[in-house]
């Protein structure tokens, strides 16, 4: 049968794969691993309450968190006998610390400990509470924001002191940002106004105006006071945070930044990007050069949320990095020609899966198809080899392998695009909406570049019921186009004349013929 492989070359491959995962020792060859050191956060305002925050603990073997205090610097070296806070929660990161001493200078720090009691420490974070005298009723971001999605201020007028990171013109749309002096998480709060245009980084301001929740960003608008009190300050350094992490309440508004995130989709208002965690988005409401589909970025900037993304906000070029040429297209891998131009190559492509691993038939191994997200010609490429076999529709994965131009036999005229025997397979996020399918006239489909690309066909007759290797021809009388049985789950028999309204699958090519390949019966639309 066509769907069979006929030739498949030895090859013989190793792969070592070594997964590290800081800190976690479930099979130590001595005492193990010391987990993976926080980075903590910790400010008062103008409050005598301390409010700490602190960098979630990846490893698998977490134990527990514990927050040390004193009056001396060198906690670490020599920690106070009892810490302030103990939580066995990985995802307790926050701390009030009340009722401390006006004018006083506190330390702090935190040890993470992990079930074979290996610790490390944070940094150690210097709090100054302010003299009693000189509260002035403004409040801290960190307050504002509530560590909760929906500030306990909203719709109230309140005043808000703190050091600008974003000033009123690097953004698109009227936006500045500010944050408090000491960072962490909860620490930032958006700014919306034409009275923002003249704040620049490194001001620090008292502010006076409205809280409002805008599609569940937390804003400050309507300003009644805007006060630069001094210019020119050092702005918090960025959180440093996996794709998955940004997208966590914690840290709106706040400056994180993200590093060897792959760029999955291009959209309206925002990028999709990876690095294997889970996706976030990054705005591009800054003045940067802007990266294609298949880059690799690192990039810092203020967190907002909009339209169901946490963007992460680059400001100007400053702020982002883009790697290109590491990560291509199934456009680039097809060049726009017959032959990949990347033919014998190991290259890396991403893009969505339209055809999972198990819904084609393979004798030997497994077929998935994927495509760019924006569909189109040129736009899609089939992977071949075991590694393919558990992804599903709507995954967007990054493929690593060999590109070939596999050869059925018979095809004289032609070869067939392929990604084979991959050595590394990514799933970054699943359930992604599939690339349209590309409309075309039964006499069209047969066209170099549509290979691997989804298709449909509409108002369609069957005019040949067996074509050999389970084989069919259909027309909407603009020439027959074949129909393929690759797809495992289809149960239609054909007959002369059966019509459908429309049939969906890729355009494949095998055997000196095109042909579409429906997935399972419901590309079968009578």
């Amino acid at each position: 049968m066509n769907k069979v492989k006929w030739f498949i070359p030895f090859v013989a491959m190793a792969a070592i794969l070594i997964m590290f995962s800081c800190g976690d020792d479930e099979n130590p060859a001595g005492t193990g691993d010391d987990p993976t050191a926080s980075t903590l956060s910790a400010t008062s305002g103008t409050t005598n309450t301390v409010f700490a925050s602190w960098t979630t603990c990846p490893d698998n073997d977490f134990s527990e968190y514990n927050l040390y205090r004193s009056t001396s610097s060198g906690i670490s070296a020599n920690p106070p006998s009892s810490p302030v806070r103990t939580t066995s929660s990985v995802s307790d990161t926050t701390f009030s610390d009340p009722g401390l001493d006006w004018g006083q200078t506190y330390y702090y720090a935190l040890q993470t400990k992990n079930t074979g009691s290996n610790t490390a420490w944070s940094n150690e974070v210097q709090v100054v509470i302010a003299d009693s005298g000189s509260s002035s009723g403004y409040l801290t971001c960190y307050e504002i924001q509530g560590q909760q999605a929906s500030s306990p201020y909203l719709d109230q007028e309140v005043s808000v002191t703190g050091i600008v990171t974003t000033g009123g013109d690097e953004l698109y749309g009227g936006y500045a940002v500010m944050c408090d002096a000491g960072g962490g998480s909860w620490s930032g709060l958006i700014l919306y106004g034409d009275s923002t245009a003249a704040l620049a980084r490194g001001d620090s301001i008292t502010i006076s105006g409205t809280v409002d929740e805008y599609y569940g960003l937390t804003e400050l608008k309507d300003f009644s006071d805007v006060q630069v009190i001094s210019t020119g300050h050092t702005l918090p350094g960025a959180i440093e945070l996996t794709t998955a992490q940004v997208c966590e309440e914690q840290y709106e508004s706040v400056f994180v930044s993200v590093t060897d995130a792959i760029v999955l989709v291009e959209n309206e208002f925002s990028y999709e990007i990876n690095d294997g965690s889970g996706s976030c988005h990054m705005g591009n409401r800054g003045d940067f050069t802007e990266p294609n589909v298949g880059d690799t970025v690192d990039v810092q900037g203020p967190l907002f949320y909009g339209e169901d993304e946490w963007r992460i906000q680059a400001r100007d070029n400053n702020d982002i990095t883009i790697h290109g040429g590491g990560v291509y297209t199934c456009y680039e891998i097809q060049g726009q020609q017959p032959d990949s131009p990347y033919d014998g190559q190991t290259v890396s492509v991403t893009g969505i899966v339209v055809v999972g691993g198990g819904e084609y038939y393979s004798s030997s191994s497994a077929y998935a198809v994927i495509m760019d997200a924006g569909g189109g010609s040129w736009g899609g490429l089939t992977l071949y080899g075991t590694d393919v076999a558990s992804l599903q529709r709507g995954d967007s994965v990054t493929v690593t392998g060999t590109i070939d131009e596999y050869d059925y036999f018979g095809a004289w005229v032609d070869t067939f695009t392929e990604l084979v025997y991959p050595s590394a397979v990514v799933v970054h996020s699943t359930g992604h909406t599939l690339p349209t399918p590309e409309p075309l006239d039964t006499g069209d489909v047969g066209q170099e570049q549509w290979e691997s690309v989804l298709v449909s066909v509409t108002d369609v007759t069957v005019t040949e019921d067996d074509l050999g290797y389970g084989e069919w021809a259909v027309s909407d009388s603009s020439g027959d186009i074949r129909i393929d049985d690759l797809g495992d789950d289809i149960t239609y028999s054909p007959s002369i004349g059966d019509t459908f309204s429309e049939i969906i699958g890729v355009c494949w090519y095998s055997f000196d013929n095109f042909k579409i390949e429906p997935r399972d019966d419901n590309d079968l639309i009578n």
